[in-house]
């Protein structure tokens, strides 16, 4: 049924998005019956949410204005046996180490602590196969939350991301501080040895969820840090629950949460103020957040579920537009920074 509304979507250029949650199976397809584009400041009504990087305008897609349906989706996809590089005519590395160097000398005037600097790297795909992409990406990345959104009024995105924004389950909280990267290789994650540049990188992550839920939870408890797979890369990762003191409240969280350092920086504000005006470029959806609010098994409910995008492309055509980004530091190096980025690129091109 999900693919036969999808092919009726592409073909009337009507809004949809599919997704699949970290470690299940189950596709969730919302498909809207007009092309009406909804936006909210405030998320105060049961849906699935799409949110900027910038702004407080999130795209909104309705359950009452969608055909709503949870099934199986094929993944007997195959992967070219030859890898071939995706060529790029939109890679400036001098320019992207250049940016990373003045983040660098931001911090240490002591205006910013920590910042995350992205590239945009456009690369050329075939417009016929948007479906194989994402089985591919639903069967290479089984933990990951795998999604493809689609409004005509606004464009189409799809990505793995393998980090949780937050959960609220009545008034439990639950989220996770995600930063760090190194190559999985033969990396153990039991054995994998972290420098004090990627250790430091991730605290301050955690430091300030746990400072931006202190004034709207109790019971705040975080796990130890601990070494975290995503798809070929390793990261650092902890994991924080807590209770909120006022189910009202609980945008709020959402408000406080985003953006985290792992994809801003800290503090916030300055560091948002210094990737818009020094990046080069609009982030748009990257960077933003993604998924169910107040919905259960495509049923109102008191549950939510959202993700960071990242890992994620924005495509058009035959074109796709991949965003890469990475945690910058005192002790960052910019070369490294920027070979970082290329790293992450692999997850989204591997599918490609």
């Amino acid at each position: 049924m999900i693919k036969t509304f999808l092919q009726k979507a592409l073909k009337e250029q009507l809004p949809f998005v599919l997704y699949r949650k970290p470690n299940e199976t189950l596709v969730n397809g919302w498909f809207q019956k007009t092309n009406t584009l909804d936006v909210s400041s405030v998320l105060n009504k049961s849906c699935f949410v799409f949110a900027p990087f910038v702004g407080e305008d999130k795209v909104v897609f309705y359950p009452e204005n969608c055909d709503l349906f949870q099934e199986d989706f094929s993944t007997d996809v195959s992967f070219s046996s030859q890898e071939i590089k995706l060529e790029s005519k939109t890679v400036n590395k001098d320019f992207h180490i250049q940016l990373v160097q003045k983040g660098i000398d931001t911090i240490n005037e002591g205006v910013i602590q920590k910042i995350v600097l992205s590239r945009k790297e456009e690369v050329t795909i075939d417009a016929q196969l948007y479906e194989t992409y994402f089985n591919r990406f639903l069967k290479k990345y089984p933990t990951a939350f795998v999604y493809w959104w689609f409004h005509p009024k606004v464009g189409m995105w799809m990505g793995a991301t393998p980090e949780q924004l937050l959960k609220i389950n009545n008034n439990k909280v639950q989220t996770v501080a995600l930063a760090g990267t190194m190559v999985a290789d033969n990396n153990d994650l039991n054995t994998a040895t972290w420098g004090l540049k990627e250790i430091e990188e991730q605290n301050i992550v955690t430091l300030f969820i746990v400072n931006g839920l202190s004034g709207l939870c109790k019971e705040i408890h975080q796990s130890k840090p601990y070494t975290f797979k995503a798809g070929t890369l390793l990261h650092i990762k902890t994991d924080i629950e807590a209770e909120l003191l006022d189910e009202s409240s609980k945008y709020k969280v959402v408000d406080a949460l985003h953006p985290t350092p792992a994809l801003c920086g800290f503090p916030k504000d300055e560091a948002r103020k210094f990737i818009v005006e020094n990046e080069g470029y609009a982030r748009e959806y990257y960077g933003g957040y993604l998924g169910e609010w107040q919905i259960d098994n495509l049923d109102y409910a008191n549950k939510t579920d959202l993700f960071v995008n990242l890992r994620c492309m924005k495509i058009s055509n035959n074109k796709a537009f991949l965003f890469l980004g990475g945690g910058v530091n005192k002790d960052s190096d910019p070369e490294s920074e920027y070979y970082e980025t290329v790293n992450k690129s692999k997850t989204v091109k591997s599918i490609l």
